[in-house]
């Protein structure tokens, strides 16, 4: 639902004095539209993975079964590729940046995360267990295993005594990310950037 259109076809349509009431109105939309978002991706993940609310940082996603190292705990597809990377977009090309479904969406970052990524056919990636993962233990993955030079969450909040402090990207850390992920970090950062 574009939002921001129907904004501003309500501008133009309508009185200044009802503009507040229509922006809450879409609030509540938006609002809506997440948590359903929300529901229905915990259904689709019910008893391997569940999406909630972390203590610190908004939402999370929670193991609900255990995981052995290397497995496969769960993937991603694109939604929408994206011109301009935002808060809530990920690298997953020297020139493509993509949003990601639900579950991976809200998957917090740690510098010393339980999860790596690869590449996969939906357009986004797959994501695996780094070590052993406990049931009720919060999935994370290293935002700088797929972003090159990361611009939308400078200050890390991790806590891990691996915390590197900034988020800046493989750019500044991928000996760091090579060393700590082996194979699982972004294929297009085994290549040097374009020219």
């Amino acid at each position: 639902v574009d939002y921001a259109a129907m904004v501003g076809t309500a501008r133009r349509a309508l009185p200044f004095r009802h503009l507040d009431l229509i922006r809450r109105s879409l609030a509540s939309a938006r609002d809506l539209d997440l948590s359903l978002e929300i529901e229905n991706a915990n259904r689709r993940w019910a008893g391997v993975l569940c999406i909630r609310r972390t203590g610190d940082r908004d939402w999370g996603l929670f193991a609900e079964m255990p995981f052995e190292k290397r497995a496969k705990v769960f993937w991603a597809r694109s939604l929408q590729n994206c011109k301009e990377r935002s808060s809530h977009s990920v690298q997953t090309n020297w020139d493509c940046h993509v949003h990601m479904d639900l579950p991976a969406r809200f998957v917090n970052h740690s510098c010393n995360a339980n999860l790596g990524v690869r590449d996969n056919e939906l357009g986004a990636f797959d994501f695996f267990a780094m070590r052993p993962i406990s049931l009720g233990e919060e999935l994370t993955w290293d935002y700088e295993a797929a972003e090159y030079q990361s611009i939308s969450i400078p200050t890390c909040l991790c806590d891990s005594p691996q915390c590197r402090k900034e988020i800046k990207g493989f750019k500044h850390n991928g000996n760091i990310i090579k060393k700590q992920y082996g194979e699982y970090f972004a294929n297009y950062l085994r290549s040097p950037p374009p020219a």
